[in-house]
């Protein structure tokens, strides 16, 4: 469903005149768009790491630049992802994750060595306090290629046709903590328990579809 039918599908289920337009919204039909992305937020944020919101990140290094700044829209970050490629003819080799203390324990006082023969292709990859994404050692070319993946924040729907960035057979979630809301805002008691007790059985299914999933593995 996009945002428009999220909308509507709410106000039928509360008897209310559904929306043809966003712009013609009014009173309740207005709350119930603003309850729409107040559940998605709600959804997203209950869990750090929901697989739809997973994106990819690209850095090309700087010669002689050690660290590089996140994406804007990063939650969290996959440390245990990142590859770097010297170049296109090259396979990737992964990066491993170290700490920030054990950085400086053990390569921060080789690679703020002035002596430029200190840099080299990067083996480590670590997280500053001011979560800056640190390579180790310092790159000494501005070819190398270094992939990982994120977890991203998401914008709200304005738009009749946005669509949310949780997966369709999940859209039930979001109409049921809209329809909670919508209840609360009526002082409606009973009904918002409801819509209540399908959000959180809607939300733990959620959790284990995409979550609590294992991954096996076979040979071949």
């Amino acid at each position: 469903m996009n945002y428009l039918q999220l909308i509507n599908a709410v106000l039928r289920e509360v008897n209310e005149v559904e929306l043809t337009t966003i712009a013609s919204a009014r009173g309740i039909q207005t709350s119930v768009s603003d309850f729409i992305n107040k559940a998605q937020r709600d959804i997203i944020n209950s869990e750090v790491e929901w697989p739809f919101t997973v994106a990819a990140g690209t850095i090309t290094t700087v010669t002689g630049q050690a660290e590089y700044t996140k994406p804007a829209n990063s939650k969290t970050i996959d440390f245990d992802s990142f590859t770097v490629q010297e170049s296109a003819s090259t396979a990737e080799k992964v990066l491993k994750f170290i700490s920030f203390n054990e950085y400086l324990e053990r390569l921060n006082e080789s690679d703020t060595n002035p002596n430029a023969s200190a840099q080299a292709t990067p083996q480590y990859v670590y997280f500053t306090p001011d979560e800056n994404i640190g390579l180790s050692p310092v790159p000494d070319a501005s070819t190398y290629t270094v992939r990982y993946y994120y977890y991203a924040t998401h914008t709200d729907m304005t738009a009749a046709a946005d669509v949310p960035v949780i997966p369709e057979r999940f859209h039930d979630v979001i109409v049921n903590r809209a329809r909670y809301y919508t209840h609360m805002l009526r002082s409606d008691t009973q009904f918002s328990q409801l819509a209540l007790r399908d959000y959180d059985g809607g939300l733990n299914r959620m959790r284990v579809e995409l979550i609590n999933r294992k991954d096996y593995m076979r040979a071949v």
